[in-house]
Parts: C-alpha cells; sequence; structure tokens
C-alpha cells in the first residue's frame, strides 16, 4: 500500500507539471485518486474484514462400505498476532451447530514462537459423535518460510500442543491410525507427521488396517499425494495452502478432487487462519463439510 501510495504522489506531481489541458489533468488526477482508493479498500478488506468471514463450504463424497457420516475438516489456525481465543471460539461454535460425526484437525494450530497455545483452549468444547482426530502442521514443528521463500527454524512445540489436546481428549496422530466402529463397520482415521519435518511414515501410519477398512489419511501438507504409499486410502484430508490466501477473484476455488486415482480422494481446506500477510483476499477462512455417501 505504501509502494501505491509513492507511486501516485509521483504521478501527482509529474502530471501537475507537465499536462497543460485542465480537462486531461482533472481527469488523471481523478483516475489516481480512484486507484489510490481501490487500493486502500482492498488492503483494508483484505486485512480487517475477510479474515473475520468464517465459510462454510459443503461437498458430498462417497467411501465404500460406510454409514452416512458428516465429517467437519479444520486446519491452519494460526493462533497468534492474527487469530486468538475468541476467533477460535467462533469457528467452535459454528461447527457444532452442524452436529458433525467426526471432526478432523490438519494441523498448523500456532503461528510461532511467540503464539499462546492457551488460544486453543476453546477447541475443548468441540464436539463430534464419534470423535476428534488431529495432526499436527509444519508450524507446530518450529518450520515455516520468509516471504522470500527462505526456511525459518523456530522451537517445535509439538509436545505442547499434543500434552493439551491429551486433555482435550483429542489424539494427536503420529504416523498411527485409530480405528473408529460404526454401526455397520469400522473407519481407519490415520495420520502422518508433516512431511517437512522428515519424520512422516506413511507405510507405519497404514500399517495393519485391513484391506476392507475405509480409510481417511490425515497429512497436514496435501504433497502426501505425491507418495504411492497414501494411494491405498480412500481419502485424503489435508489444509497448508490456505486456499491461496492471496487470490484473484476470477481463479477457481479448490477443494476436494474426486478422481484422484480409481478410488482415492483428496480434500484440501483453506484453514481459518493466516500466515506471513495478515491478509486474505478471495480466499475467506473456511470450515470444510464433507457429507459421506455409502458406496
Amino acid at each position: 500500500m505504501a509502494f501505491g501510495l509513492t507511486i501516485n504522489f509521483i504521478c501527482f506531481f509529474w502530471i501537475k507539471k507537465h499536462c497543460a489541458a485542465p480537462f486531461a489533468k482533472r481527469f488523471f488526477l481523478g483516475f489516481l485518486g480512484f486507484l489510490g482508493l481501490l487500493g486502500f479498500l482492498t488492503v483494508a478488506y483484505g486485512s480487517f474484514i475477510e479474515p473475520q468471514i468464517i465459510t462454510i463450504t459443503q461437498h458430498s463424497i462417497t467411501l465404500p462400505a460406510t454409514n452416512e457420516l458428516r465429517i467437519v475438516v479444520l486446519s491452519d489456525f494460526h493462533v497468534g498476532p492474527y487469530k486468538d481465543a475468541a476467533f477460535v471460539r467462533r469457528v467452535v461454535q459454528r461447527v457444532n451447530m452442524l452436529y458433525p460425526d467426526l471432526i478432523l484437525l490438519t494441523g498448523d494450530f500456532i503461528y510461532g514462537k511467540t503464539s499462546q497455545t492457551s488460544d486453543l483452549l476453546p477447541l475443548g468444547d468441540l464436539r463430534a459423535s464419534l470423535g476428534i482426530f488431529a495432526v499436527t502442521g509444519n508450524h507446530d514443528a518450529g518450520q515455516s518460510l520468509s516471504f522470500l521463500r527462505q526456511p525459518i527454524k523456530n522451537e517445535d512445540r509439538r509436545a505442547e500442543i499434543m500434552d493439551m489436546f491429551e486433555g482435550m481428549d483429542i489424539p494427536v496422530l503420529h504416523n498411527e491410525h485409530r480405528i473408529v466402529t460404526l454401526p455397520n463397520g469400522s473407519l481407519a482415521i490415520a495420520g502422518i507427521t508433516d512431511l517437512w519435518t522428515g519424520e512422516a511414515d506413511i507405510e507405519r501410519a497404514l500399517n495393519g488396517i485391513e484391506p476392507t477398512t475405509p480409510t481417511i489419511l490425515l497429512s497436514h501438507n496435501p504433497d502426501v499425494v505425491l507418495h504411492e504409499e497414501s494411494h491405498t486410502a480412500d481419502l485424503i484430508v489435508s489444509g497448508h495452502a490456505h486456499g491461496g490466501q492471496i487470490r484473484l477473484p476470477f481463479q477457481k476455488m479448490f477443494s476436494i478432487d474426486t478422481k484422484l486415482t480409481k478410488t482415492l480422494q483428496l480434500a484440501i481446506t483453506r484453514g481459518v487462519g493466516e500466515s506471513l500477510a495478515r491478509a486474505r483476499l478471495f480466499a475467506w477462512p473456511e470450515i470444510l463439510v464433507l457429507d459421506v455417501n455409502s458406496m
């Protein structure tokens, strides 16, 4: 915004000095004023309004041999300088009104070393009839990138987050899986450590799951689909990308691919928080709802 205002001022004085025709001068000055106002309003909206607009996106998917289920996916809270307990509480209230059967949390709960994990306490009020499951993300492990795409290493706070979630009865899956009992069968929920840590072990997470058991794999980073071992899952659920966070309005909004392979589906939520810039533009905070139908 400061750069844009500087350019506007330069153009203003150039036009004032070199443009003799009154109409042309008024036109260009008016046009510059319009651009300046548009830029200011866009930055103000993206910084202070859109990041507070919590949207709900619903998709219907199919999983083999399962009951009808409602799954809610949440990701990328990034509590810290931009998001606090009050915002997390708003998200929780919206989720509970959806009456989910399962809630899946796909990591990046904190922003960085100054984040207060106490801002995550409202997550203890989440309610789901079949349980809540989580994995951690790269920010939780203290790994991120700068604006210039340079690696940033902070304190690894995964143990702190896991201890807090244990007190909330929310298991954090570390290259492991849990079996959820359904009225007419079972469902495997597997989760891996974030790919950036170098500790992810997809085979270990999926090992021991019966081939006939429908499987959901939680991975903070959707790049897990590039690993062939993940293709034995029926559904991969991820976050990390923030939907681009700052987008052009005509770009397609991606959230689910139901034809990744013959059976594998990928769901990526935009998440609810921000990193680097405190802004979102045409990438609203998202609660992702997956309504599951049996095949």
